[in-house]
């Protein structure tokens, strides 16, 4: 209970305004491991569409390599 306590407090304030970087920060962590996430999901989809990009480059040529052979 304690513990959940810490992980769940707000920031610290002085004369009412909450102080940026005194509060638990967590849920700033998780928002940044979810945007990470989805990055990496979408670098991930980009690097699958350049690799079929460069097969069919690939089987492209070596089509023309044996037509001109």
């Amino acid at each position: 209970m304690v513990l959940g306590k810490k992980l769940n407090g707000g920031p610290k304030k002085v004369l009412g305004m909450p102080i940026p970087g005194t509060g638990s920060g967590l849920t700033g962590v998780a928002k940044q491991v979810k945007k990470s996430g989805k990055q990496a999901k979408k670098v991930g989809k980009q690097i699958g569409e350049l690799t079929e990009e460069v097969r069919a480059a690939r089987k492209k040529a070596e089509d023309v390599g044996k037509a001109i052979s």
